[in-house]
């Protein structure tokens, strides 16, 4: 089954931060970790996903959003704040 982009970005959090994190900044899977309090185990298929659909490119050990990834996440940050926010008021 093929997962089309609006599942890829918002089906899993850990994607999500990922997304947001490489906003930020180019980053190594180790500074990935670290940040994101994860391990590799856990962020690798994400970024394999990410990368099959073209937003994460990934330059000898640098991961950094692609073009599209770019546009997509500027896209999205206020969506994800906004779900997030009501996430909050509602616990």
């Amino acid at each position: 089954m093929r997962s089309n982009l609006i599942t890829i970005l918002l089906s899993s959090e850990k994607r999500t931060d990922l997304l947001l994190l490489l906003k930020e900044k180019p980053r190594t899977i180790e500074e990935i970790n670290n940040e994101l309090d994860t391990n590799s185990v856990a962020i690798l298929p994400q970024l394999k996903k990410l990368k099959e659909k073209g937003l994460v490119i990934q330059e000898e050990k640098i991961y950094e959003l692609s073009l599209l990834g770019k546009i997509i996440v500027r896209k999205m940050e206020s969506l994800v704040k906004a779900f997030r926010q009501l996430e909050n008021n509602y616990k």
